[in-house]
């Protein structure tokens, strides 16, 4: 005879519990005694029961609404550092394109907080929020500040990062690719005949992305022919003095950097841009007026990231994984006029 397919019913049954009971009780729900939690989750594993991993979302939006098609909801979690504009504009670019692609997906999203201001949980209560909310796909977005999230809980999340900004554990990652757009566009720029191309950063951002940006400009100096590591300033922080001194000295044809100042220093001590000096903003989200540069398609980053998520839901990837795996999007050149006209 064959065996019956184990479901939420038959463990009820078998249990002499509500199928409520059993399947909060599967999901750790602290409503349910600890001892019962055992009991059910024994008997789930004798009769082979494996449980869908997108039901208690889907029952939380069937309460929520019961009108509209919903598989899930998926936590968007950012960190209350006290961003920068900038890095607060990146991210709302990241949220949208996450929030589009998850109800293209038929998913919900809900952003929480972490950290220990008022609207704020810390990394070993957030977890326990987002399971009593029925909530198993997290999108860590690109952190300001690096993170140890050693007390957030994962297991039976399906969680990724974007960037390299937890320290731990290690997560599957979704990021810009910045080795490879840094490289691209290096190459563009000697190929429309920039010969002297200097590198601006402030050091905290090019260690954030483990020192990418500058890995690439070095080995791309390394294979050009008059290149020098002189041509990269890079400083804790970069304010004009320091940068017009450096410029003076090195004289680059032109400069890759986040600072959108860079075009007015160079004016200032005679450089005209783009005639004399061009400039290449390595992330246009902090561009304050119309420049060349990289778009690090935060909305496809965003995007990615919960589709990432969806799948791994959906073959019950969950908890910290064993090997991480990096999804690495190249960055979009866009011509602006802070450089000379290709010819």
């Amino acid at each position: 005879m064959q065996r019956p397919v184990p479901t939420l019913r038959l463990l009820a049954a078998r249990l002499d519990l509500s199928v409520a009971t059993v399947s909060e009780a599967l999901r750790d729900s602290p409503r349910v005694r600890p001892a019962t939690r055992e009991r059910v989750k024994a008997e789930a594993r004798r009769q082979g029961y494996v449980a869908n991993p997108l039901l208690g979302g889907a029952l939380s939006a069937v309460r929520r609404s019961r009108h509209q098609r919903f598989r899930g909801l998926l936590a968007l979690v950012d960190a209350a550092d006290g961003d920068p504009a900038h890095y607060l504009v990146f991210h709302q670019a990241v949220v949208a394109g996450a929030r589009a692609r998850a109800r293209e997906l038929g998913f919900a999203t809900e952003l929480f907080w972490l950290g220990s201001g008022e609207d704020a949980l810390p990394a070993a209560r957030l977890p326990g929020v987002l399971r009593a909310r029925g909530i198993g796909g997290v999108v860590l977005l690109p952190f300001h500040l690096p993170r140890d999230l050693s007390e957030f809980d994962f297991t039976g999340l399906a969680a990724v990062q974007m960037d390299h900004s937890v320290l731990r554990p290690r997560l599957h990652t979704v990021l810009p690719d910045h080795y490879v757009s840094m490289t691209n566009a290096l190459e563009r720029l000697a190929a429309r005949g920039y010969r002297r191309i200097g590198l601006c950063l402030q050091a905290s951002k090019d260690e954030r992305i483990l020192h990418k940006w500058s890995a690439a400009f070095h080995a791309f100096q390394r294979g050009t022919a008059g290149g020098s590591d002189s041509l990269a300033l890079i400083r804790p922080e970069v304010d004009r003095r320091s940068f017009q001194a450096w410029a003076r000295r090195v004289r680059p044809d032109v400069v890759l950097g986040h600072a959108a100042e860079i075009p007015r220093w160079l004016g200032e001590i005679g450089r005209r841009v783009p005639q004399e000096a061009g400039f290449v903003n390595l992330n246009l989200t902090e561009a304050e007026r119309p420049c060349a540069g990289l778009d690090l398609g935060p909305g496809r980053l965003g995007a990615v990231a919960v589709e990432t998520v969806a799948a791994m839901l959906h073959r019950r990837e969950l908890g910290v994984p064993d090997d991480p795996q990096t999804i690495a999007l190249e960055a979009r050149w866009v011509e602006g006029p802070t450089l000379r006209t290709p010819a």
